[in-house]
């Protein structure tokens, strides 16, 4: 029953795929239609410019997620890595829904200041690392500190010994 998991992981994974670069195809399509035939946007290169890092996450999530057949007789030899999972790989999706947001709004509103929407990314990273690893550690190196100075209940005799003098 193992082998079970491993094909409905491959399966979700080039259903993942295909999916991301259908969509992707689409839009990037519509983009240069829109350029070329509408004249809108003014400028080509915020969308080559900002596009290439989605491009780019777009290769390397075919490359670890697609899943790999024996050409002699077909069986599956790795489902991938698995492209449903938390962490890393939702934000790579992320980054290539929020470029393909990009492409649709410029499109839509014939602007290329609509890329100013990219430094969601940069924004919502800063956010997650302070949230996830900076403002925590923080907090317990204060604990840390605060609990050189001894215990609570020491601390709290003192100041009413001090008081009471």
């Amino acid at each position: 029953m193992a082998n079970a998991s491993v094909k409905k992981r491959a399966v979700a994974n080039a259903q993942a795929l295909k999916s991301l670069h259908t969509y992707a195809g689409a839009i990037n399509l519509v983009y240069l239609l829109s350029y070329f035939v509408l004249h809108r946007p003014a400028s080509l290169k915020p969308f080559v410019i900002f596009s290439i890092p989605a491009w780019i996450i777009e290769y390397q999530l075919e490359r670890i997620g697609r899943p790999k057949f024996n050409p002699a007789n077909g069986s599956l030899v790795s489902a991938g890595d698995d492209l449903h999972q938390a962490g890393l790989t939702e934000w790579l999706f992320d980054i290539v829904y929020v470029t393909l947001a990009c492409d649709i709004l410029a499109v839509i509103i014939g602007r290329s200041w609509v890329w100013f929407l990219y430094l969601v990314i940069p924004l919502y990273g800063s956010y997650m690392a302070y949230t996830s690893f900076i403002g925590p550690m923080l907090r317990q190196r204060s604990a840390a500190a605060n609990m050189e100075d001894g215990p609570p209940a020491a601390r709290t005799r003192a100041k009413k010994a001090k008081y009471v003098r």
